[in-house]
């Protein structure tokens, strides 16, 4: 899943962060859920394997799954983090809501199997009562990766409808995944740490705009939960951020990441200036380099002129010769 998928996840896992992330992106910053409705629930399902006689299950694992859970009602709420394109994505979500839907069927059965309480053949051939409801299932997709998504959006999109297939497209069931990406999200609608996160990711290439986004917001940045910083730096992927992190500790376990942004781009000038420095010294020697050459090359045509082949024998071996001759014939 890669290193900036895991951190994110492991943030998103906290009930506020989860239900931040929720009322930003599906209700446009609206507190419509709230993190004390919300229960962790292991996103892990279990499928069949058909391989010819070869039996058992193979895995199926969310990546952050939650009930929410309001006067008498349960729905499921998931988050899929993306860092890369992924061309088959709705396929991928909408078998993981098929697994979770499977699964609240089969759990329906074995407590009516049970209970003993259904009644006539069409009960027992769904394992339902004729009132009974699922619990609706949401996934969003959070894809926070460098390139423009140009994948499908739904699953029509993933399917081949040219020619005498288009008859049939009205007749195919669709799927439609609930895609955010992060150009998508407002940093204002989110009040958490994750608010932080969104906005450090979005400037994540541009040190300039980081740096202007934690002094405009410097009092949340002097006094950072020590999470959140956490997944900043692995998010805006600076390796140095961990040895930042202990010098700029505060009470109460918090960072203070003014000071370790101010120590990144101190580090990262002193760094370009070195690079630099490399640069340039590679770039002399190599212009040192072709200068002695043609310094060379004309004063071994003036002694070959001149006849003086012993000489020109002991140039290429003498330093201190050359130097010499290059004054005798005024070389420069």
């Amino acid at each position: 899943m890669g290193e900036k998928n895991d951190a994110f996840c492991t943030f998103m896992e906290k009930e506020d962060v989860f239900a931040d992330f929720i009322n930003g992106t599906v209700f446009g910053g609206r507190r419509e859920v709230a993190p004390e409705e919300l229960e962790t629930v292991p996103g892990i399902y279990h499928a069949k394997k058909r391989n010819g006689r070869k039996g058992g299950t193979r895995g199926r694992y969310r990546d952050v799954a939650k009930k929410r859970f309001r006067e008498g009602t349960c729905c499921v709420l998931t988050v899929e983090n993306q860092s890369e394109l992924h061309y088959a994505m709705p396929a991928r979500c909408m078998e993981y809501d098929a697994l979770e839907y499977a699964g609240q069927l089969r759990k329906r059965r074995i407590r009516h199997k049970r209970e003993k309480d259904l009644k006539g053949s069409a009960q027992f051939l769904s394992g339902l009562t004729p009132e009974e409801k699922l619990d609706p299932v949401v996934t969003l997709v959070f894809y926070h990766g460098k390139k423009k998504w140009e994948a499908s959006r739904d699953l029509h999109g993933m399917l081949n409808f040219e020619g005498e297939n288009e008859m049939f497209r009205k007749y195919t069931a669709n799927y439609w995944m609930n895609l955010y990406t992060l150009e998508d999200l407002k940093e204002e609608q989110f009040t958490t740490g994750l608010r932080d996160v969104i906005a450090m990711m979005k400037r994540s290439e541009d040190k300039e705009a980081m740096k202007a986004y934690c002094r405009e917001n410097e009092n949340r940045f002097q006094e950072m939960e020590e999470e959140t910083y956490d997944v900043i730096s692995v998010m805006i992927n600076h390796k140095k951020m961990d040895e930042y992190k202990e010098k700029n500790r505060t009470e109460g376990g918090k960072v203070n990441m003014c000071r370790a942004f101010d120590e990144m781009m101190a580090d990262s000038k002193r760094d370009g200036i070195r690079i630099g420095e490399k640069r340039g010294e590679r770039r002399g020697e190599k212009r040192g380099e072709k200068n002695g050459e043609r310094k060379f090359a004309a004063l071994a045509g003036r002694l070959m002129k001149d006849s003086r082949t012993a000489d020109l024998e002991r140039a290429v071996n003498s330093e201190a010769f050359r130097r010499k001759l290059y004054r005798e014939y005024g070389v420069g």
